[in-house]
């Protein structure tokens, strides 16, 4: 297997940390308890470590017919924060559900070709929570909202967070396997679904105070609206005293297809997860805690867009994502679980006056020009104020192109005097019901700035297809 010697040192440096009493298992015990226990006021430190290589494939234009190309590819990328996590529901017994978390350190390095990236969180953007809803994790900045690279940073595979919903739910013997449901691996691999997944743990050595699992298996699904195929090998070690997995190395060989707005990868990545308690953490105060727990605002999985040179900033969710970004216009689809749902261009606009700004009638007509003969049935069209106090004015029209039906979602966001916005969705008529009312949630959240603002701060986004 391609990456046998990878899995080999990984194995070899689980055993490494214990010595050999340790693998003394006790013949007089005939089931032992790997149940995970959460103590809320239990600190820890964890070290992630992240090392891909392999290969990414592109399209050199938006149509599936288009010609792929084949481009190297690398990364690695490091994260240690200090955490304290929540526990479960109506219990002291079972996985986390959610954890607040400093950010000390969190990078990367990331090579495609002769291009590179070196994505890193904000200062302001360190203080995260995360949740585990029985799925892929959810996260959030405690102040402000993150941005998609950095959201892509922090959203690893074997998150603290999630490997300990690997553990069994009942006593097993020594060598006993047990399954990992789909839920548990979508949030393991950090996979937006799962739709099948053959993977096996197995209890292979333990004493009074460790237990060694040994994990294998496959998992197919989606991932950033991609389909996926992965491989997993490797070891994790329960801390039977502390009551959690102290430490996790896995390698994971993926196969993915080009999604509706990311790359294919075919790429083997290496990773370990390093987990100690820790007394106290300057940045974990129980009045910042207190103050994260009290906050009912909290957006989980929202992105913040502000590109440079463009007078307007909004927020969307993880379904979305940037394939292009010009001096006046930026492009967005809306992938899930697979499937393109729309795209989306937002336009930049000259400023009108007061009293001067364009009426629904006349964005109306606007749109009968522009769509000619594809223009077939008037919808609806609506105005109204998004959360900014911009007027918004909203034309629903059907029609076809190329025999396909179509429907055209058009929206003009302008305030009493200064710089608009356009915002044209497209929408195949199968995925209509499907997008529902995602696309007036970005209209309603788009907030205008004024004429001159510096968007300088803002991250280079490039375009992914």
């Amino acid at each position: 297997m391609a990456f046998a010697p990878r899995l080999s040192n990984s194995l070899l440096l689980a055993l490494a940390l214990l010595s050999p009493k340790v693998y003394a298992a006790d013949p007089a015990a005939e089931r032992i308890s790997l149940t995970p226990r959460t103590d809320s006021k239990q600190l820890v430190e964890v070290t992630i470590e992240l090392e891909v290589g392999g290969t990414m494939t592109i399209r050199d234009g938006t149509a599936e017919e288009s010609k792929e190309r084949t481009l190297p590819m690398s990364a690695n990328a490091k994260l240690v924060y200090d955490e304290q996590r929540g526990a479960p529901i109506a219990s002291s017994s079972g996985p986390a559900t959610q954890a607040i978390r400093y950010y000390k350190d969190a990078s990367a390095v990331i090579k495609v070709d002769q291009d590179g990236a070196t994505p890193k969180l904000a200062d302001e953007r360190r203080l995260v929570v995360a949740q585990n809803p029985n799925g892929r994790l959810r996260l959030a900045a405690a102040e402000g909202q993150l941005e998609r690279e950095e959201l892509d940073l922090i959203d690893v595979v074997a998150d603290s967070l999630t490997v300990d919903a690997l553990l069994p739910k009942e006593p097993v013997v020594p060598n006993g396997t047990w399954a990992a449901d789909t839920n548990t691996m979508a949030a393991l691999l950090s996979m937006d679904s799962v739709a099948a997944a053959e993977v096996e743990n197995v209890l292979d050595k333990f004493n009074n105070d460790f237990a060694l699992v040994r994990i294998a298996g496959t998992v197919v699904g989606t991932a950033d609206g991609s389909a996926t195929e992965r491989e997993i090998r490797g070891v994790y070690l329960f801390d039977r005293k502390l009551g959690r997995v102290t430490r996790c190395n896995l390698a994971v060989k993926e196969k993915r297809s080009i999604g509706g707005a990311t790359p294919g990868l075919d790429c083997v990545a290496k990773l370990k997860m390093n987990l100690r308690p820790i007394e106290s953490s300057p940045h974990l105060t129980t009045e910042k805690l207190a103050k994260i727990a009290a906050n009912k605002k909290l957006q989980l999985d929202t992105i913040r867009l502000e590109p440079a040179k463009q007078s307007f900033r909004l927020l969307h969710d993880r379904r979305w994502f940037v394939t292009s970004h010009e001096r006046e216009t930026t492009t967005l689809r809306c992938v899930d679980r697979g499937d393109t749902l729309a795209q989306c261009t937002i336009t930049g606009l000259p400023a009108k006056s007061a009293g001067n700004q364009t009426t629904l009638e006349e964005f109306e007509q606007d749109i009968r020009f522009a769509l000619k003969q594809n223009f077939g049935q008037l919808v609806s069209s609506r105005q109204w104020t998004n959360s900014f106090g911009h007027h918004c004015l909203e034309v629903i029209v059907r029609g076809a192109t190329q025999e396909v039906p179509i429907e055209w979602h058009y929206y003009l966001v302008a305030p009493e005097s200064g710089p608009r916005v356009s915002v044209a969705v497209t929408i195949q008529g199968e995925m209509v019901e499907r997008l529902a009312a995602a696309d007036r949630n970005l209209v309603n959240a788009i907030e205008l700035l004024p004429s001159g603002t510096s968007t300088e701060t803002a991250s280079k986004v490039e375009t992914r297809r």
